[in-house]
């Protein structure tokens, strides 16, 4: 909380200081006694500034969306004292569009008034955003000082990744012992018919085949094959990135893990998540929309940090790798530390399946059209085709994604390179 002098405030005491210069240079009384008196005048105002009172609030409608979702904040501004002129104005960050309303307004409240107003932004690209430092100026009545003061009631404002629906996922080659959404070949209560046998003792009733039973005539019982789930461990490969802005290969493969972990997680599989990167961070195997949210805050702080030591695989828990994982990396391969890692995961037996984000076609989007550009852009995909080729060559399963194509496509690319067999270990 400040107090400042205004410009017609320093223009005032300009004009009484050159005619009070002016009576004694000149030697004229009757400049020297106008100008006494308003200079007491001002010199009593400035020793008694009316500090003005008021109550401000700040609401956001959410403090989690996803991008390109808009939020609405509401200011409300309530004055226990006449305000002549009151100015309030809450910087906002670079990317943020305004939809409707503005951040700033001015106006003149009486005593005991109320002024509410709100304006409404949306987010396009992901983060995390802090909002609420909201400043108010305050004009005195004479205008001759300005009461200035800052809020600080910030609120972590968090935009996740958009997820896309998925319909067609890879099938993982094994799965766990809980109850889920992929056929197992082993026999139990399920919903999918396995085998038909003739009945035998400890049978379930429930499960007589009446019209095998009627035509063989004897009883026969129909198997059923368990649902079992599975775990699935996202990777993200957060050493490097081409692009600029929200048109990264970092940011293309956040919106790859947010709709792969919807999807799997609505079928009641586990799904974890390891960032490999700078910084190594990791969240373990859970299911739910609780966990959920956990995955698309973590995914939220994922971030380039530039390092020359390269993570050590071992450092992660056993619990955040389980041993029939299926481990899906998500990478634009343009770091050769995180082929060294994913040829370590495929050393243990992990089954696992590489996306590789294409960074050929954001690096194009973020430069100016030109016959150089065009020609080195053509040489970077061979040599990208080539560098898929080697890694395919080592033995792991890589298809390419490029982000201006549905996802989907890339998944239904591996499905056909994939024979699925659910099995628990």
């Amino acid at each position: 909380m400040t107090w400042r002098t205004t410009r017609a405030g320093l223009s005032t005491l300009t004009l009484v200081s050159l005619a009070l210069l002016l009576g004694v240079v000149t030697a004229r009384a009757e400049l020297f006694l106008v100008s006494v008196p308003l200079a007491l005048r001002l010199l009593a105002i400035a020793l008694r500034p009316t500090t003005p009172r008021y109550r401000l609030k700040h609401e956001l409608s959410s403090t989690r969306l996803l991008e390109g979702e808009q939020a609405t904040v509401t200011v409300t501004l309530s004055a226990e004292t006449r305000l002549s002129q009151v100015e309030v104005f809450e910087p906002l960050p670079p990317s943020v569009e305004i939809s409707s309303g503005r951040p700033r307004r001015v106006m003149a409240l009486a005593e005991g008034a109320t002024e509410r107003w709100s304006y409404t932004f949306r987010l396009p690209e992901r983060g995390r955003y802090v909002l609420g430092s909201v400043y108010l100026r305050s004009w005195a009545p004479s205008g001759l000082h300005v009461h200035e003061a800052a809020m600080s009631a910030t609120e972590t404002l968090n935009v996740y990744p958009r997820a896309v629906p998925l319909r067609r996922l890879p099938a993982p080659l094994m799965t766990q012992a809980s109850s889920g959404n992929y056929v197992s070949p082993l026999v139990g209560d399920g919903i999918e018919p396995g085998e038909i046998r003739p009945f035998a003792p400890g049978d379930r009733i429930k499960h007589v085949n009446w019209r095998a039973s009627l035509r063989r005539d004897r009883l026969y019982v129909t198997r059923y094959q368990q649902e079992r789930n599975a775990d699935v461990v996202l990777m993200l490969d957060t050493l490097s990135q081409a692009g600029t802005g929200s048109a990264t290969t970092v940011d293309a493969s956040l919106r790859a893990a947010a709709s792969l972990a919807a999807a799997y997680l609505a079928r009641k599989d586990r799904v974890g998540l390891i960032e490999y990167g700078g910084v190594l961070r990791w969240v373990r195997p859970g299911s739910g929309r609780p966990h959920f949210e956990r995955l698309l805050a973590t995914l939220v702080r994922a971030e380039v940090t530039f390092t020359y030591v390269a993570k050590d695989l071992a450092l992660v828990p056993p619990r955040i790798l389980p041993p029939q994982a299926l481990v899906i990396a998500i990478s634009s391969l343009l770091d050769e530390r995180f082929l060294t890692a994913l040829g370590d995961l495929a050393g243990r037996g992990f089954d696992l399946i590489v996306l590789a984000v294409d960074p050929v076609i954001l690096t194009r989007a973020a430069m100016r059209r030109s016959a150089r550009v065009d020609t080195a852009c053509r040489l970077w995909t061979l040599e990208r085709q080539i560098q898929l080729d080697e890694v395919a060559a080592r033995g792991l399963r890589v298809v390419a994604w490029r982000p201006d194509e549905p996802i989907e496509l890339a998944l239904a690319r591996i499905g056909r390179h994939r024979r699925p067999r659910a099995m628990v270990s």
